[in-house]
């Protein structure tokens, strides 16, 4: 009886799983039609998105999602998507000009003003009645923060040279050829996305899915240092994708001569992220490898 009981957990678990992925499908063809729709059809489309979460949220118990914690994850983050699109809605509706702040405020003057008092329990009745208590638990494995920017690397290139290391990392990108550990692992992970994007017919990929390592945290940290070596030196770009997150693509050489500097950019890498773009993207296996020399 318990392997039946069981059983038929895992399966309305996986069942609400889908649900909530079709969901947030749903909300990014809601921001790709954002701007061509209007605000009330909008609005009207993430109302059903929001109930529709509701329903699936109140299905289940509380030993279900501790059971089945990648549902949980999900559901957090459509909420999050659901958040981010009202955002931009409100955003949008301020632009257009059929959202007014000043009526927005008389509008709450006029709720909460009693007889030359402010009286706050209109809004407390509709918040209580609306709210849902949110629970949060914080991680004793604390989180990595890696800074990708150009500083670091040279930084990190000047410690190695002091020290008469034998890895750095080579000046250009055409230079890989030479025998050293650093370069040698450019090479490898070059070659790699070169190969990737021939058969992903040339279109971007996921940055997230591209450096992620699901089971080993440092390499995701080492190939997201080779990616920015590869983005510095005008061989990579990274652009916002449809999903809202960093996309890479290959450099097409007419781009490599009309763009002489690349800006720099902060990265925050932590665990808390990796575990969120690792359901988001249904990560199982590492894009990118890089080999270990250190026997050699």
């Amino acid at each position: 009886m318990n392997n039946s009981s069981d059983d038929l957990n895992a399966t309305q678990a996986l069942n609400r799983k889908q649900r909530l992925k079709g969901l947030m499908e749903a909300n990014r063809d809601i921001q790709n039609r954002l701007t061509v729709q209007s605000v009330e059809d909008t609005l009207n489309e993430l109302s059903n998105v929001v109930k529709k979460s509701d329903i699936i949220h109140g299905e289940g118990n509380v030993t279900d999602r501790a059971e089945h914690t990648s549902e949980v994850t999900r559901d957090v983050q459509l909420l999050k998507m659901n958040h981010e699109l009202m955002s931009k809605v409100f955003q949008q509706s301020s632009l257009m000009g059929s959202f007014s702040e000043q009526i927005y405020q008389n509008a709450i003057r006029q709720t909460v003003a009693r007889q030359g008092d402010d009286d706050w329990k209109p809004f407390t009745d509709v918040a209580c009645a609306i709210a849902r208590t949110a629970r949060a638990k914080s991680t004793m494995l604390g989180s990595y923060k890696v800074e990708l920017k150009e500083r670091v690397a040279k930084e990190r290139q000047q410690r190695k040279k002091a020290e008469q290391a034998e890895e750095k990392r080579p000046e250009r990108v055409d230079k890989l050829q030479r025998h050293n550990k650093g370069a040698e692992k450019l090479n490898i992970v070059h070659k790699q996305l070169v190969e990737m994007f021939k058969n992903n017919g040339n279109e971007p990929i996921p940055y997230y899915q591209l450096i992620i390592d699901p089971k080993k945290f440092m390499n995701t940290v080492e190939n997201a240092f080779q990616i920015a070596f590869l983005v510095r030196d005008n061989r990579l770009a990274i652009e916002t994708g449809p999903d809202n997150y960093p996309h890479v693509r290959l450099v097409h050489s007419g781009e490599v001569n009309a763009v002489k500097e690349t800006t720099q950019a902060i990265c925050t890498l932590n665990l808390e992220k990796c575990r969120e773009m690792i359901v988001f993207y249904e990560i199982h296996h590492p894009m990118l490898i890089i080999e270990s020399n250190e026997g050699e």
